[in-house]
């Protein structure tokens, strides 16, 4: 076994061993000395766009090498390495307001995915992960739809939803705090010393003014948000203390009224009398109430679901126990996690009576008392029909808001009247297609489970209007000329020299049935240490000049994007990049100087040295 297995294969180990809750983790700075596992960590996140923004330093991912991995690892065992403060940004909220994010530097960020792996490793091994159930955000095979797939299936006999939000939880994160939590399972300090590192980096304000992190975890760094499950992994511990302590009963008691009824309706059945008027009556009746006691003081259920800092707590009992959790949680995470619950956010809602708000759905339970009879399959998938009484979670989006949104992005108006999307007018056309079918799809594919699901059928309209009017600007035609030219779903047809035409429309959606259970929740399970090994084989990292072919001061050529379609082809270098369907390229030193001065700009594909990625293509 060659030296890049071994060290993956340790991370095999360290995902066996944390699957005892007990178990105490050591020597896991020694991790740090493998050069592999930052070439893990360079291939996980070398294609994001957002890493050709320049860091604190003014560099960016363009120039990474194996040099960089040996100038870490050296840092390392003197324990000189030293987090660089981010940088800061401001980007626009939902709500009009700005959110505060940290650009690191691109070596910290390596590193930072490096100690992402590890704490995976230890706290979420799919052998038997250390985090709760009740823990959606930021974990493997987790997801918005998984958390409100458990709501939808599991969750029907709620009396009230108390929707918990933390004051500036990520800001606000105690360093001692989550440093002590870390002990529970890290028994290194030089590996918690590194963590001390990156907590307290601080960052640049937008006069490059540098200030020390005082509190919470590096917005927008990528060892954050598992740093960020590790600390209110003792809220979902604490939840589940209390479900624990204020569970009771089996099941709910028996509706004496309604069974009644069904007494009445089996002895006038027996009698022959199936099919009259007084029977159809006990029917009708049956179908009006509960078979149990909806408000039955000696059941009481406690349900939890937490994405990220956002959570909420389901309670079948009284309004005085929900009262009590959230007094009881407040207190918690005042003193123990010194967080501040929002008592202007933080709402008690009745299920039956009011809306609960979680991950962008309305929840609430029933339809208003209305009864049905409805039609579903056994386990044979038979149909027959059964009594619906109303009780099941109800899910639906905020379409009103979501259109909002739309006014707010200038796609239409505050009423929803489609406009011309201004900014968009340069771009080529079937650029713009595919910028709006992003939008179209995406509101359909993660509200495709929603009880008002047809309600899109106007979103989609005013999308695919707003398209109409905003090349209609474009061409300097009329909406009608548009729909003339490019068909009622618009049509683009896109030319490449040698290559056959292909066109792109926009995706109109005629399909609104309802799909109560269209979650987009994938089955395939990844295994981690397979995954790592390919990626670690297919590394460009390390292989001679593709232009030259030198084996010398090889690094890494970067692009934020290459475009796949368009009449416009890319010019300079970038065509290569094109034809090669990649935004990175090995490179040495003096080859990659004379790309960024434009010498190489007539260059074609066959003129490289060797093609780094034909091995790939021939798989």
């Amino acid at each position: 076994m060659d030296e890049s297995q071994k060290t993956l294969q340790r991370l095999e180990c360290l995902r066996k061993l944390n699957t005892d809750r007990e178990w105490l983790n050591s020597n896991l700075y020694r991790l740090l000395y493998k050069v592999d596992l930052y070439i893990v960590a360079y291939e996980r996140m070398k294609s994001a766009p957002g890493n050709i923004t320049p860091g604190s330093d003014g560099k960016t991912i363009d120039g990474f090498s194996l040099q960089a991995i040996q100038q870490i690892i050296q840092e390392m065992r003197t324990e000189q390495f030293q987090f660089k403060p981010v940088r800061t940004v401001y980007i626009p909220k939902p709500n009009g307001k700005m959110r505060k994010l940290g650009i690191p530097s691109t070596r910290d960020k390596v590193v930072q995915e490096v100690i992402r792996l590890i704490l995976e490793c230890i706290y979420d091994s799919p052998h038997g992960p250390y985090f709760h159930e009740a823990s959606h955000g930021f974990r493997p095979g987790r997801s918005c739809h998984t958390a409100l797939r458990e709501i939808r299936g599991k969750w029907p006999a709620t009396n009230w939803f108390l929707e918990g939000d933390i004051s500036d939880c990520f800001g606000s994160i105690e360093h001692g705090v989550l440093v002590g939590l870390l002990r529970k399972k890290i028994r290194d300090e030089r590996f918690l010393n590194l963590i001390w590192k990156l907590l307290r980096a601080g960052y640049l304000d937008l006069q490059e003014a540098r200030h020390d992190s005082l509190a919470g975890t590096p917005q927008g760094g990528i060892a954050s948000p598992i740093l960020a499950n590790v600390y209110l992994h003792e809220l979902d511990e604490k939840v589940e203390g209390i479900r624990a302590r204020l569970e009771r009963g089996k099941k709910k008691r028996k509706n004496p009224l309604y069974h009644n009824l069904v007494e009445r309706k089996r002895r006038l059945q027996k009698k022959g009398g199936g099919h009259t008027k007084a029977y159809r009556e006990l029917v009708r009746q049956m179908r009006s109430m509960p078979a149990v006691e909806v408000n039955d003081p000696d059941f009481i259920r406690v349900k939890y679901l937490r994405y990220a800092d956002d959570w909420l707590v389901g309670i079948c009992g009284p309004r005085t126990l929900a009262e009590q959790v959230k007094e009881e949680l407040k207190s918690f995470l005042r003193d123990h996690l010194k967080l501040t619950l929002s008592e202007e956010k933080t709402r008690i809602t009745h299920a039956r009576e009011e809306q609960a708000q979680f991950l962008g759905t309305q929840l609430f339970i029933g339809r208003g008392g209305i009864q049905r009879v409805v039609t579903i399959n056994n386990g044979l998938s038979k149909p027959f029909k059964r009594r619906s009484t109303g009780s099941e979670i109800i899910m639906e989006a905020p379409t009103h808001k979501l259109i909002k949104k739309l006014e707010s992005k200038g796609f239409c108006t505050a009423k929803g009247i489609p406009t011309t999307k201004k900014a968009w007018i340069a771009l080529d056309p079937d650029q713009i297609v595919q910028l709006y079918n992003g939008i179209n799809r995406g509101l359909q594919n993660y509200y495709r489970f929603a009880d008002n699901f047809q309600h899109f059928m106007r979103i989609q309209y005013i999308l695919q209007y707003s398209l109409a009017k905003t090349l209609a600007a474009k061409y300097r035609y009329s909406v009608r000329r548009i729909y003339k030219r490019f068909g009622k779903t618009i049509t683009i047809p896109v030319k490449i020299k040698d290559k056959p035409d292909r066109k792109v429309s926009f995706y109109v959606n005629h399909d609104w049935k309802k799909q109560r259970n269209g979650f987009q929740v994938g089955n395939a399970k990844i295994d981690l240490l397979l995954w790592t090994i390919t990626m670690r084989t297919r590394s460009k990292l390390g292989k001679a000049c593709c232009v030259c072919n030198d084996p010398l001061q090889v690094e890494m050529h970067h692009v934020r994007h290459i475009r796949k379609t368009g009449a416009k082809p890319p010019t300079g270098f970038n065509a290569i990049l094109q034809a090669l369907n990649r935004k990175q390229l090995p490179v040495c030193r003096s080859c990659h100087q004379k790309i960024h001065r434009g010498e190489y700009d007539g260059m074609r594909l066959t003129d490289l040295a060797y093609n780094p990625y034909a091995s790939e293509k021939r798989r």
